[in-house]
């Protein structure tokens, strides 16, 4: 029952919006994130020692070796434990922000049940569906990329002889044998595997909540037009169904407000990393990868790029469902309501025209222009090494 989630839609068993999550909650469960009913002891216990095997041990580990081993590095080792020191940095932050704010992501939760009860009608009930199967799609995609790189770095580091992440190991000296090799290798491909997955869950909440937040605009502006088209009701039930849309507008804000804090946080932490990372991919990927290192060099890139892009563009989409929702408001059939049906959709009109939005940090709109420009960076890094024939000293060194 693994892909249950993924089903086509059948009327007589329809996901609901907190479905969206249920994959996200295997993960939670498993990196100690969501903790069961029973066994709480036995559970917290495993959290614990998966919190320090990823979040205390990794960039300490990566830290010790650098300082150890920097002379013995070639430049692709180098970049590629670069790239890793920067994201084990950033990763603790990104799991904190989630974790402090949790109690938003179940709120949230309740948010949507909340919203799934205006869901009357088998159309949006599907709508609601399709919406939830698009997330558990994403959770998996996300799954499959991150693991992709993480797997991609393990064989090439196999093949060529090399540990894959040169993390330091107090138990295991990978060069006295070809045994202690492989133990090395294996420990620290499971420990990637449990950071990695660390961070995807960190990477990809705040698209699931953006994507089934979408789905909820779209659904109250099709009731929007809908309002006093039915010839059949009087004044009294057609301002009964605009109170009804003014108060699913106030639960669709509620929730983007119950998300902001740890979203908001997340992706500033997202947009620092992500400019440096991506420039010591690229600079690793042009200057110094061979076929190898290289394919996991380009998974990695892709990892990164999935980290804030989708969100950002999804925020572009919150922005336009918004200003249609407000064009819908207006161009409703109101000209021949009550008095006090246009004052009703006066308010509605003025709250709805405060667009959701999410800053990073509090500091810079999230959008593709803002994932854009923290991008450039990446591109400026690799102007300034190729200026400078830093590789080519690399190299010779």
């Amino acid at each position: 029952m693994l892909f249950n989630y993924l089903r086509k839609p059948n009327p007589t068993n329809l996901l609901t919006s907190p479905d969206s999550f249920r994959y996200f909650e295997y993960g939670m469960f498993c990196m100690g994130w969501h903790t069961p009913a029973t066994h709480k002891i036995i559970y917290y216990i495993a959290s614990c020692l998966i919190f320090a095997w990823c979040v205390v041990y990794l960039p300490i580990g990566i830290s010790i070796s650098f300082k150890k081993d920097i002379n013995t590095f070639t430049p692709n080792e180098l970049l590629t434990v670069m790239q890793l020191f920067f994201n084990s940095v950033g990763m603790p932050f990104k799991v904190l922000f989630f974790n402090v704010y949790i109690s938003g992501f179940y709120k949230a939760k309740k948010l949507l049940s909340e919203m799934d009860k205006r869901c009357t009608t088998s159309e949006e009930r599907v709508e609601v569906h399709r919406g939830v199967v698009r997330c558990n799609k994403a959770y998996l995609i996300y799954q499959f990329i991150y693991t992709a790189y993480t797997i991609s770095t393990f064989l090439s580091a196999a093949l060529s002889g090399k540990l894959p992440w040169r993390i330091y190991n107090p138990f295991v000296d990978w060069r006295e044998s070809r045994s202690s090799f492989w133990k090395a290798a294996l420990n620290e491909t499971a420990l990637m595997l449990f950071a990695v997955t660390q961070t995807l869950m960190s990477d990809l909440y705040p698209l699931l909540y953006g994507l089934i937040l979408r789905v909820h605009l779209k659904l109250l502006r099709l009731r929007v037009e809908k309002l006093c088209t039915d010839p059949r009701k009087c004044d009294a039930e057609n301002e009964q169904d605009l109170i009804k849309c003014i108060k699913d507008h106030k639960l669709i804000i509620d929730y983007a407000a119950a998300i902001r804090p740890a979203v908001t946080r997340t992706i500033f932490i997202q947009f620092l990393l992500i400019g440096i990372c991506l420039g010591l991919s690229m600079i690793n990927l042009l200057f110094f990868s061979d076929i190898w290192t290289g394919l996991a060099t380009v998974a990695y890139i892709n990892g990164l790029m999935v980290q804030t892009f989708p969100f950002c563009f999804v925020c572009d989409l919150l922005k336009t469902d918004c200003e249609l929702l407000v064009s819908t408001i207006f161009h409703s059939n109101w000209i021949n309501s009550s008095r006090s049906y246009k004052s009703s959709l006066i308010y509605f009109l003025k709250n709805a025209q405060k667009s959701i939005a999410f800053t990073a940090g509090s500091i810079f709109p999230i959008s593709t222009g803002s994932n854009i420009k923290v991008a450039k960076l990446a591109f400026s890094v690799v102007t300034f090494v190729n200026q400078l024939n830093i590789a080519d000293r690399l190299t010779k060194n």
